[in-house]
């Protein structure tokens, strides 16, 4: 996986879109994208019409370069925007109003290259977490997967999920209040396993 550009460089990009350069709004389609599809993908796991909504997405920017204004953070912005846009793609398919507070699906699931650990003790400790974390609230699952996934800030997952920022901790206190539970008492057990053998 490559490293995620820094904020300096998409701050970059951003200004020269603003400015009417469409090359700088396809590198950050490039930049972006990934990212944009493994979020789309976990909100609404329909492989075309998440690529569909992301290419909205940058069209819909382009046609708006002139007014739009800045942003604090690009990546977080994006992903913002994408939810918005694939919650009302949804809404028109289903003739159902979908809002961003809704119990819609989100699905974490560790990547490819971290299920490929050798060692049996750290298989089973990954599939435990990924047990414990399919078993929180879906608006829980979407905390966690911004903060250690997506690597958002605080005030950028609160922007992202629209809610506020003591709304955003209280969540999280919930999730990892879950998660410790559920990880203890997997751990509890694999230890009454291994002291069996």
């Amino acid at each position: 996986m490559k490293p995620r550009p820094k904020n300096e460089d998409t701050q970059q990009l951003w200004q020269d879109y603003r400015a009417g350069d469409s090359y700088a709004l396809a590198q950050l389609m490039q930049v972006h994208y990934t990212d944009l599809f493994h979020w789309g993908m976990r909100l609404y796991p329909e492989r075309e019409l998440v690529k569909d909504c992301i290419q909205e997405l940058f069209l819909s920017l382009w046609q708006i370069h002139a007014t739009i204004s800045e942003v604090e953070n690009v990546r977080a912005y994006l992903l913002k925007a994408l939810k918005t846009k694939l919650l009302r793609e949804l809404s028109k398919k289903h003739n159902q109003f979908y809002e961003l507070t809704d119990d819609y699906a989100f699905d974490v699931v560790f990547s490819a290259d971290m299920r490929m650990i050798e060692d049996e003790f750290e298989v089973y400790r990954l599939k435990q977490l990924e047990k414990s974390l399919q078993q929180l609230p879906q608006r829980q699952q979407e905390l966690i997967y911004l903060r250690f996934y997506q690597n958002l800030s605080y005030d950028q997952i609160a922007e992202t999920m629209q809610i506020g920022r003591q709304s955003l901790y209280n969540l999280l206190q919930k999730a990892l209040t879950s998660l410790r539970k559920h990880w203890q008492v997997g751990l509890n057990v694999l230890f009454l396993i291994l002291w069996g053998r």
